[in-house]
């Protein structure tokens, strides 16, 4: 599953420079999809720092933005989409804000490829490069979890997973097969790239995807965008999946939420809650939305609607709240802006002490006669 984004600062190599390949064939197994981003707005750059780790044969790369060791964080691990990186993901979302506004510590993980900004997740049958070369992604990811934990910085007991697109197809995966790692995962514009029986332990789940996705089809199939033509699985199988595994109630309680927006799309949200879980699984079914981040600040190319009638980055940081996640110690406070904490009271000024009342001085009396 692809998602190119086209960076200012760092383009791809043009396809003539890789001969090897033909040009359908590059794009169909490095980008997979084909489908595509504008370009990036500079205001929308966020500063973060490149920092690698070996796991087995490879370097590896991740993007975080915290560096100093204090306590141990919450950690939320962003999977970029194919044909993307980890640097651009977090440009095209604002996660990082919001989620370190609320007290986690986040890393957005590279993939891997032969472009600088067009990486991939090995899934499980996605996507190119990593697919291909059978890239060991579930190792990398339980390498970077240690590191971020053995360094102090990640709480190693609340770690949690997001991806979109082929990275919600590899944090899936990971559910599957590395459960004890992640307290929650929530995945946009993705399904299960595993066989479903893979899935055999719990696991809290937020799904948030368009009806009328073109690459990984709502009601599964082959998407009408998709290069490679393979058929993807349903959401509604998926979903199934992980509500089977997590002994939720199979009929969940629905709300819709109504287009203020205007931009001709509606959400509907099933949720699916346990014995313990009051949101075991939630999904979010965008009516009219396409392959995309709802509330991103970049449009796709080919994806179709991205609907503004949520913001998926908050609705993600908030359900993982919901499962252990945020600040300990106070709770975030919806009237005050992304990254502010609310200030002591005013202390009243002291009250001007009151004017003595004189005491009457009683009139002499005449002594009686």
């Amino acid at each position: 599953m692809t998602i190119r984004l086209l960076s200012r600062l760092r383009p791809s190599p043009p396809l003539r420079s890789l001969p090897r390949l033909s040009r359908r064939g590059l794009m169909a197994c490095l980008l997979g999809l084909g489908l595509g981003v504008a370009a990036l707005p500079s205001a929308q750059a966020v500063d973060l720092s490149l920092k690698t780790i070996r796991v087995g044969n490879l370097s590896r790369a991740y993007f975080s933005e915290r560096t100093s060791v204090g306590e141990a964080r919450p950690l939320i691990i962003a999977l970029h989409a194919s044909g993307s990186s980890g640097s651009l993901m977090a440009r095209a979302t604002g996660l990082t804000e919001i989620a370190e506004a609320a007290g986690y510590m986040i890393a957005y993980p590279n993939g891997t490829g032969l472009a600088i900004d067009a990486r991939t997740w090995n899934s499980g049958g996605c996507c190119g490069y990593a697919q291909m070369h059978k890239v060991d992604d579930v190792a990398f990811l339980r390498a970077l979890v240690e590191k971020l934990a053995k360094d102090g910085l990640a709480d190693p007991q609340r770690v949690y997973l997001v991806g979109v697109s082929n990275g919600g197809m590899m944090a899936y995966r990971m559910a599957a097969e590395a459960p004890g790692l992640f307290k929650a995962v929530a995945v946009v514009s993705a399904v299960l790239d595993v066989p479903p029986e893979t899935v055999k332990a719990p696991m809290p789940v937020l799904h948030i995807h368009g009806s009328e996705d073109p690459f990984i089809p709502f009601l599964g199939g082959i998407g009408k965008q998709e290069v490679s033509q393979l058929p993807r699985l349903s959401v509604a199988r998926t979903i199934e999946t992980w509500v089977k595994a997590n002994g939720a109630e199979p009929r969940p309680a629905v709300t819709d939420i109504a287009d203020t927006a205007n931009d001709g799309t509606t959400i509907r949200q099933y949720t699916y809650r346990s014995k313990t879980d009051p949101q075991s699984v939630v999904l979010y079914e965008v009516k009219g939305g396409g392959h995309a981040w709802p509330g991103a600040v970049v449009p796709v190319i080919n994806g179709g609607k991205s609907s503004q009638n949520m913001d998926a980055s908050r609705t993600v940081v908030e359900f993982f709240n919901a499962h252990g996640g945020g600040r300990s110690d106070e709770a975030v406070d919806e009237n005050l802006p992304p990254g502010a904490k609310p200030l002591p009271a005013a202390t009243p000024a002291p009250a001007a002490a009151p004017t003595p009342t004189p005491t009457p001085i009683p009139a002499p009396t005449r002594p009686a006669r």
